[in-house]
C-alpha cells in the first residue's frame, strides 16, 4: 500500500511541474540570438567575422538590426557553443587608447661659410642682403661641436621650422634671402611616418630634406635622405647641403625634439 501511494505522488508530481524552457537567446536549435553588452557597432561588425571564420563554414555569425543582436546559425549545437562563447569571451569593455605623445620637433637650418660673403648684385639685386640672425642659445653647444669638426669661419642661423608630427607629413616652403642664400630658394621636408618609443626617443620614417637653388633653368637640388633616431633634448647633425656651386657655404641640418 505504501508503495503504491508513492507511486502516486511521483507522478503527481512529474505531472504538475513546469515544461523546461529553452534559453531566452535560442530561438529554434539551429538559431540564438547574442546581444553585446560592452561592444560598439563597429566592433561587433569586426567581431562576428572573426568568429565566423574561426568557426567554420558550418556556422554563420553576423549582426541583425531587427532583433538589435547577433544572429548565431548553425546545424550542429556544438558549433553553436562554441560561437557564444567565444562572442562572449570577446564581448568586454575596450581598453583606453593612452593619448598619443606629442611630439615637437625642431629642424634648424645653419648656414656655415668661410671668406666674404658673396656681391648680391650677381643675381641682379640691388638691395642688400637682411643681416644674418645669430645662433640662438639652445644651439650653442651643437654649434660648438661643429666648430671642432669643421673648418668654417661664419655660422648664422638661416631658419628654424617647428614641426608636430603625427603620422605621416610634408612642409615646404622659401628659404629667408641671405647673405649665402639666393632668393627664391626652396626647401621641402618629409616624413612617412613618426612615433615615439622608449619613452623619449623620436622616430622620423623616411625622412628627406631638400633644397633647390635657383641656378640654370631648372634649379639645383639637394637631399638628405635617412630614417631619424633623435633624442629628446638631442642636437642631432643630420647633414649639409651645398648653398650654391659657387660659394664655399653650406646648410647644415640639426634637428632637436621635445616629447610632451
Amino acid at each position: 500500500m505504501k508503495k503504491i501511494a508513492a507511486t502516486l505522488l511521483l507522478l503527481a508530481c512529474w505531472r504538475f511541474s513546469p515544461a523546461q524552457t529553452k534559453p531566452e537567446n535560442q530561438l529554434t536549435p539551429t538559431i540564438r540570438l547574442y546581444e553585446p553588452k560592452n561592444l560598439d557597432l563597429a566592433r561587433v561588425m569586426s567581431l562576428t567575422n572573426f568568429v565566423g571564420s574561426v568557426i567554420g563554414p558550418g556556422v554563420k555569425v553576423y549582426w541583425d538590426e531587427g532583433p538589435h543582436a547577433v544572429v548565431i546559425r548553425g546545424d550542429r549545437p556544438p558549433d553553436l557553443d562554441a560561437a557564444e562563447a567565444m562572442l562572449k569571451r570577446f564581448d568586454v569593455p575596450a581598453l583606453k587608447t593612452p593619448v598619443s605623445s606629442l611630439i615637437e620637433v625642431t629642424a634648424y637650418l645653419v648656414v656655415a661659410a668661410s671668406g666674404p660673403p658673396p656681391d648680391p648684385h650677381r643675381r641682379g639685386i640691388e638691395a642688400p642682403p637682411p643681416q644674418p640672425k645669430p645662433i640662438p642659445a639652445e644651439l650653442q653647444s651643437a654649434v660648438e661641436e661643429m666648430k671642432h669638426t669643421f673648418s668654417y669661419e661664419h655660422y648664422t642661423l638661416a631658419d628654424a621650422i617647428i614641426l608636430q608630427p603625427r603620422g605621416g607629413g610634408e612642409q615646404q616652403g622659401i628659404l629667408p634671402w641671405g647673405l649665402y642664400i639666393d632668393p627664391y630658394t626652396t626647401y621641402s621636408l618629409a616624413y612617412s611616418n613618426a612615433n615615439v618609443t622608449d619613452g623619449n626617443r623620436v622616430n622620423l620614417y623616411d625622412f628627406q630634406f631638400s633644397v633647390k637653388v635657383p641656378i640654370g633653368e631648372k634649379g639645383v637640388e639637394s637631399k638628405i635622405k635617412t630614417n631619424v633616431v633623435i633624442r629628446e633634448n638631442q642636437k642631432l647633425v643630420l647633414g649639409k647641403i651645398r648653398l650654391n656651386p659657387s660659394d664655399n657655404a653650406d646648410l647644415f641640418l640639426v634637428l632637436t625634439a621635445k616629447v610632451k
